[in-house]
């Protein structure tokens, strides 16, 4: 008994984060930010920054990075500043799911611009090159 007891407590101190993966309250909204800047569009871009900042701001500190990227991205008006300020917000959602974990989500790099962003599996959608250069970028993890 006091065996398992022990053990249990172990699994509880030392055992796997909250979040087994990025939480889909934040990864949606960023998947649709991802493709619709992919396709040249701002399209819902603002709605789906804010639902991702307020989701983030949720998670305390570790989502700190995210909802201020999220917000400065939420605030742009047009797709070059969209852009621009979807680097910040595709770094910190890396960073954090480093920490937790990417689920089925896949990290793409562009040597172009040099930024990372992440992705569902399949076909490269660069979002900062949009149809100029769509399929400008590899899978790193």
């Amino acid at each position: 008994m006091k065996r398992f007891l022990l053990a249990g407590l172990l699994t509880v101190a030392v055992g796997t984060p909250a979040a087994a993966e990025l939480a889909d309250d934040v990864a949606a909204p960023y998947l649709h930010i991802q493709l619709a800047l992919a396709n040249d569009s701002i399209d819902g871009v603002g709605d789906a920054a804010a639902s991702i900042a307020a989701s983030a701001a949720a998670l305390g500190e570790a989502g700190a990075d995210i909802a201020a990227s999220a917000e400065a991205l939420a605030a742009a008006k047009d797709l070059r500043t969209a852009r621009a300020v979807f680097g910040p917000l595709s770094d910190a959602l890396i960073a954090y799911g480093e920490e937790v974990g990417f689920g089925d989500l896949r990290v793409a790099y562009c040597p172009m611009v040099d930024k990372s962003w992440v992705q569902a599996a399949g076909d490269i959608r660069n979002p900062f090159y949009g149809s100029m250069m769509l399929t400008c970028g590899e899978f790193t993890k």
